[in-house]
């Protein structure tokens, strides 16, 4: 039987970001259209990002740098699924160019640039992470929504909901490669457990439980 090479990191991020890139561009405007938002903030600080951003972010980041805020605003009339959401980010640094910049640190502070964005685009209505179901969807923290409510001002702040359909129905898709390389990652997983149960390991009245673990 041939069995599917386990790849290394590096060729791993390219794949994987690759696969973003493409959720990006189909999966996200899809289900940011199904739930009716114009557009959606995920505003994370480091080491408390929340379950989405990791998912959101290109290898080897993955992660918030102080603070990351991204926003993904729906285009009106946009033609392509590609085209359809602007991928705006708010952060000292670029994520592996799948985001345009919208912060300069020497014009202003993170939240007054975020009030600029959302200002004009003036979307009608604004997705934010914050959900009394599903833990997927609440990875805003109760500082961060405070800051966030007040750089949106009244205006913009009464235009906000919880977008848990939203990020679990971004997080539940599944690309058809992605669908196609998980049959490959099983059976190595089947291997793997077929290897760790048989004579080759476990060895009767010397082997634990915690060694095949």
């Amino acid at each position: 039987m041939q069995y599917a090479e386990i790849l290394d990191l590096r060729k791993q991020a390219r794949i994987t970001n690759c696969w973003l890139k493409r959720r990006l561009e189909t999966i996200l405007p899809e289900v940011m259209d199904r739930e009716g938002f114009d557009m959606w903030i995920v505003t994370a600080r480091e080491y408390n990002e929340g379950p989405v951003v990791m998912h959101l972010l290109p290898q080897p980041s993955m992660a918030a740098r102080r603070r990351t805020i991204l926003v993904f605003y729906r285009r009106p009339g946009a033609t392509g699924l590609a085209e359809a959401v602007e991928k705006l980010t708010l952060s000292t640094y670029s994520p592996g160019g799948l985001y345009e910049a919208a912060w300069n640190k020497d014009e202003g502070g993170q939240w007054d640039s975020l009030r600029r964005v959302v200002e004009e685009r003036d979307p009608r209505c604004i997705g934010i992470n914050v959900s009394e179901t599903f833990a997927f969807g609440d990875g805003l923290s109760h500082s961060e929504y405070l800051q966030l409510m007040k750089a949106l001002d009244t205006k913009y702040a009464g235009r906000t909901r919880g977008a848990e359909r939203l990020a679990v129905g971004y997080l539940e898709r599944r690309l058809p490669e992605e669908i196609h390389a998980y049959s490959g990652i099983v059976a190595i997983c089947h291997r793997m457990v077929a290897e760790g149960f048989s004579g080759k390991v476990v060895h009767p009245g010397v082997t634990t439980a915690a060694d095949v673990a």
